[in-house]
């Protein structure tokens, strides 16, 4: 593919595309969410595939260094390659982290470009790794859980029951999984947001048509955007990087700044 775009003189444009990548935020509303967590901001950094164009780490710190957010959280694939040295990416991403400041920390997934060997290099790069494991989040007295599993896509590790060991079955939780693949599973466990990447969105989309590859066995409509089953709400990130080859057209790539918010439907 990539000597194709060379070929019709439309790879640098891919690659700007690549680079162009912006913070984009959106509110979610839930009518359950406790009240201490209203106005509660998360920055979702997914499919960064950092050794891939190591330029993008210099705009992603471009683009996060100021923004104000309670929690980050990073949704897998690191990386670009699937095997080989680590050492790049992991460079590139502690230089990223370093410019983070989450007052409730950084936790990430792992997805399918990131081996289980990647983990002690994650954890000490200042990102904590929840691996089918799940911690709560305290404000003023309340609760809300983040949960999060191993890839569900190519490692298939997911296990959603040992990651809902401890949390109790009336909490709001969200889920962080790197693809959308456990979107019917996830509702019986009581998730109420479920966070994911994987997709990219298509990366590369034909006008009017959409992707032309999702990557996933979930249904189209969960491969970008919000989306809802079974009253949970899903948002699949169109991802901060670019997998394969480092280009993006007509899908741009993003880093959502969710903002929860208590609806008014909930009855006091």
């Amino acid at each position: 593919m990539s000597v194709a775009f060379r070929a019709l003189g439309m790879y640098d444009k891919g690659v700007r595309n690549t680079l162009s990548v912006k913070v984009n935020e959106r509110t979610l509303e839930f009518p359950d969410l406790p009240k201490a967590f209203d106005g509660y901001r998360i920055l979702l950094l997914t499919d960064l595939h950092l050794d891939g164009l190591p330029e993008l780490t210099d705009v992603l710190i471009e683009r996060v260094k100021d923004i104000d957010f309670d929690l980050c959280l990073f949704g897998g694939d690191i990386r670009m390659e699937v095997y080989g040295p680590m050492a790049p990416s992991i460079r590139l991403l502690k230089k990223l982290v370093k410019q983070i400041n989450a007052a409730d920390g950084i936790y990430g997934v792992l997805g399918n470009h990131d081996c289980i060997e990647l983990l002690p290099d994650l954890e000490e790069s200042g990102v904590t790794m929840l691996v089918n494991d799940a911690v709560s989040i305290e404000r003023d007295g309340h609760r809300i859980w983040l949960a999060g599993v191993d890839d569900p896509h190519f490692y298939r590790c997911a296990d959603l029951d040992q990651t809902h060991d401890t949390v109790p079955t009336d909490a709001f939780s969200i889920l962080l999984a790197h693809s959308p693949e456990l979107y019917k599973k996830a509702p019986g466990y009581g998730a109420r947001l479920y966070l994911c990447g994987h997709t990219h969105g298509g990366q590369i989309c034909l006008p009017g048509i959409g992707p032309v590859f999702t990557h996933s066995s979930a249904p189209r409509y969960t491969a970008a955007g919000e989306w809802q089953y079974q009253g949970m709400t899903g948002y699949t990130s169109t991802g901060a990087g670019a997998s394969g080859i480092p280009l993006r057209f007509n899908c741009p790539g993003e880093i959502p700044l969710i903002t929860l918010s208590r609806s008014s439907e909930h009855n006091p």
